[in-house]
């Protein structure tokens, strides 16, 4: 039970009773705001269709970074086997010497991946993992682009779709909770596209470069689809820009009187636990993108914690019933 001094609830008695809408107001707001969204999202997809070769290439940087980090790596490795060789005065392998003058030779060109070279890659340097992406049947390639163009049109729209939603929500809260929102809104788009570009950037292209060292080139060889790719790379995305949210989930259970922040350093433990199971569940089954998504969550748990520390005086005062 809420004390009758509490500065919240005693706000909450001084604010105007909100416009009773019926059942059907409500769906006509929704169908309106939904159809003023889609039309939106409809325009931004027709907007990146020109642009098919920069999107596709924005999707796929990913798959082509850990390309670059397994391809220095076997070049160092020939290198050394090399070095080896010289020391036992031995002579080199003459493949791997053939691969090497063409390396050294085109390094530059083929690190930025020209397309003059990019079909010669496997057989002039002895990196056998492709250094593009296969379309497994005739319309991959379409439908991958076409969701990539939805993803990229979603994003491009969320100005309006965000405007349509926060409008349909508003007409339902007191102004102190629209004041709430306005504050911590621009909190929760940053810590959403950091979350998204720390998946993008570090936890795809790193977690494809260890799956790819596991497997045995002579046995398994490395080939991607280009829509298995696409699933994997927006559902990374998608859960690490969640993941994020950490902090401000932190800070509105703590606010709407649910767990204080005495309760977070209580459970710290259970709290770490559930980080990596849920790390687990939504990577790969391999231990490098686990541990990639997990650490940034216990910084932000971490954070949480100064954070709520700092709103205990605004931690909901409760009495026994």
């Amino acid at each position: 039970m809420v004390q009758l001094d509490d500065p919240n609830f005693r706000r909450a008695l001084d604010e105007p009773e909100l416009p009773r809408m019926s059942f059907g107001d409500h769906l006509d707001e929704l169908r309106s705001r939904l159809v003023k969204s889609l039309v939106a999202i409809v325009v931004a997809v027709l907007a990146m269709m020109p642009f098919k070769e920069g999107v596709q290439s924005i999707i796929i940087e990913p798959y082509r970074v850990q390309w670059r980090i397994g391809f220095l790596e076997h070049v160092a490795n020939f290198e050394a086997q090399a070095a080896a060789a010289k020391v036992a005065g031995v002579p080199l392998d003459e493949d791997i010497e053939r691969c090497l003058v063409f390396i050294h030779k085109h390094q530059d060109a083929i690190l930025a991946g020209e397309k003059k070279l990019s079909h010669l890659f496997p057989w002039n340097t002895g990196y056998h993992m492709p250094y593009s992406l296969f379309a497994t049947g005739g319309l991959d390639d379409m439908l991958a682009f076409m969701w990539a163009a939805l993803v990229f049109a979603v994003v491009l729209a969320s100005p309006v779709v965000i405007w349509q939603a926060w409008a349909f929500l508003a007409a339902g809260l007191y102004p102190h909770e629209r004041k709430i929102f306005y504050r911590y809104f621009p909190f929760m788009v940053l810590l959403m596209a950091t979350g998204v570009l720390f998946g993008y950037g570090v936890v795809l292209p790193y977690s494809l470069s260890f799956l790819v060292k596991l497997m045995d080139p002579t046995m398994v060889n490395a080939i991607f689809s280009v829509g298995q790719f696409l699933t994997l790379e927006l559902a990374l995305t998608g859960a690490m820009g969640l993941v994020f949210q950490l902090p401000l989930v932190m800070v509105a259970l703590q606010r709407i009187g649910l767990v204080s922040h005495a309760a977070f350093v209580r459970n710290w433990r259970m709290t770490i636990m559930i980080i990596f199971l849920v790390a687990a569940i939504v990577t790969p089954p391999e231990p490098v993108s686990m541990i990639l998504m997990a650490t940034p969550m216990l910084l932000l748990f971490c954070l949480g914690l100064v954070l709520t520390r700092f709103g205990r005086r605004h931690e909901a005062k409760v009495v026994p019933a």
